[in-house]
């Protein structure tokens, strides 16, 4: 059975050399139709836009880790709260008597609480500069897009 809890899996998913694999420069110029073009050289293409491609899989590799870094942090988050949760029932169970449980159950509760808000905020941050990056190239998208189509075909 696997450990829902095991973090290391989701991890792996930003792990920078998976995520160069997926930027491979030989796996997006298939997308190329050279049937089309029988004499299009994918191989001039790549030569020519080498530094770009690099560039683009140093970046994406930079992100990967970013994101890593994120989920480190969450669970950093989560793991300091519900340490203190456990301080914090430790005293109780030394200051209290039948009604233990109940307060461990809500000092724990509190921290997780407290933990999922945090670690759910650093996500939200973390998408919402994804979306103001994406938000402000968006329009030279569209411009490289519309020059393409202006050239002669």
């Amino acid at each position: 059975m696997k450990n829902p809890y095991d973090y290391g899996q989701m991890f792996k998913m930003f792990d920078p050399a998976d995520v160069q694999k997926v930027f491979d420069p030989n796996r997006m110029l298939a997308m190329f139709e050279p049937s089309k073009s029988p004499a299009f050289d994918l191989s001039g293409v790549f030569d020519m836009n080498r530094k770009n491609f690099e560039a683009m899989v140093e970046a994406n590799k930079a992100a990967a880790a970013a994101y890593k870094d994120l989920l480190e942090k969450q669970m950093e988050v989560f793991a300091q709260l519900t340490a203190a949760a456990r301080d914090h029932t430790a005293w109780i169970d030394e200051t209290t008597g039948p009604q233990a449980i109940s307060q461990r159950t809500e000092a724990y509760g509190a921290a997780v609480e407290k933990a999922l808000i945090l670690m759910r905020k650093l996500a939200d941050s973390a998408r919402d500069a994804n979306e103001e990056a994406y938000t402000q190239l968006k329009g030279q998208v569209s411009e490289a897009l519309e020059d393409l189509q202006r050239k002669p075909k």
